[in-house]
């Protein structure tokens, strides 16, 4: 494997995608092809995205700049950026989740779905589409969108499953997990994102969109279970308007996992001391192997990339403690630290514990926010097709 190989693999991928996709997108990309074809029809950046390795406004401005456009692909790219921001203005809905999931997988073993969990979850539910997915999820680590869409409404309303289980199963597996995304489609699927909807798959959607993989099954009754519906309040978005790294200081900046963006540095390299790429998958005990070989693989490529350019660089596990990240910092003598923006997931609950630690120690902090994220969040307020009115507002498409 070449270095810096995730960072030339998805600006190829997108490349050839532009060349030799995008235009016939709209009309193929609601199929699935299957595990042997998982890309056919769409562009397969999505893992790289969720790492920030590339990013959403690099893809758009690519586009942009492309004889070959995809109005259904621009809406693709934004609504991973929407569901973001929305959830970054309902804080309240991942704590809710995170205390909701324990409840139920403590719960889920002494109740009358014991059974059913145990079959779903190890793809024996005798429902042959079903299976087949799962299978495909733990041994590659990716899902055709339609697939995701179909897989979570059976789990929710057929078999009866608490999403907040299906959707940690996902994110387990999914080499493109992504909190927000993640989270808030299965809210979605279940219809407590957007009250009165909810998403019914049916067997006619599958066999026409798999392309009549399956021959023959049937959906289980379904399961009349009411899921109480909650409204959220709108929360503001804090961040840093006047950010600079002081010249005059030894600075450090903190990566995380799913942000392993090096444009920033590259750019203000000059003026950080070191690069600290924080490691906090393995607080995540469940992650499978396959996500954790793929995260592990981006880290490198991270940090070799950070090496070529002369960025002096170093690794720490904080998930389990700090001790480590301090002692570098002390020994150092930096009293400075710097990150991009940490959005809400379990890498923000981390670095929210590690800042409180830093000011413990007279460690200042403080963070930056790009202006697509801030001009496309202040639009994640209300329902997506407000947001989608508002696209040429922060993009010409």
């Amino acid at each position: 494997m070449n270095n810096f190989d995730a960072y030339k693999k998805s600006k190829n991928i997108l490349e050839n995608f532009l060349q030799e996709k995008i235009s016939k997108y709209n009309q193929y990309r609601n199929f699935d092809y299957g595990p042997n074809y998982p890309h056919k029809a769409v562009s397969g950046l999505s893992p790289y995205i969720s790492k920030g390795i590339i990013k959403e406004e690099y893809i758009l401005d690519k586009i942009n700049d492309s004889k070959n456009s995809s109005e259904k692909f621009i809406q693709e790219v934004l609504w991973r950026t929407y569901w973001k921001g929305w959830l970054e203005r309902h804080k309240e809905v991942w704590l809710d989740y995170k205390n909701s999931f324990k409840l139920e997988l403590d719960s889920i073993y002494h109740s009358e779905l014991a059974e059913k969990y145990d079959q779903a979850i190890n793809g024996k539910t005798k429902l042959e589409p079903y299976d087949e997915w799962i299978n495909q999820l733990k041994n590659t680590g990716y899902l055709h969108n339609h697939a995701r869409m179909w897989f979570a409404s059976i789990w929710i309303h057929y078999f009866g499953l608490p999403w907040q289980l299906g959707a940690k199963l996902f994110y387990d597996h999914l080499l493109d997990a992504d909190i927000a995304s993640n989270t808030l489609s299965w809210r979605w699927v279940a219809g407590l994102q957007t009250e009165g909807k909810k998403y019914i798959a049916n067997s006619h959607n599958i066999m026409k969109f798999s392309l009549s993989r399956f021959k023959s099954f049937n959906l289980p009754k379904l399961v009349s279970k009411d899921i109480p519906f909650k409204k959220y309040t709108l929360n503001d978005i804090n961040y840093n308007n006047d950010f600079t790294l002081d010249p005059n200081k030894k600075n450090a900046f903190l990566v995380v996992e799913n942000n392993l963006d090096i444009n920033f540095i590259k750019q203000h390299k000059d003026n950080i001391f070191i690069v600290l790429l924080l490691e906090t998958s393995n607080s995540r005990n469940n992650l499978s192997s396959i996500s954790k070989t793929f995260q592990s693989s981006c880290n490198t490529d991270f940090i070799n990339l950070c090496k070529q350019y002369n960025i002096n660089i170093e690794k720490v596990d904080i998930s389990k403690c700090f001790n480590q990240f301090l002692k570098i910092l002390k020994e150092e003598n930096i009293f400075n630290t710097y990150s991009d923006y940490v959005t809400i997931g379990f890498e923000k609950d981390i670095v929210t514990r590690l800042v409180t630690s830093l000011k413990n120690h007279n460690i200042s902090y403080n963070f930056f926010l790009s202006n697509f994220y801030k001009e496309v969040w202040s639009y994640c307020n209300k329902g997506f097709f407000n947001f989608k009115k508002s696209f040429d507002k922060f993009y010409h498409i």
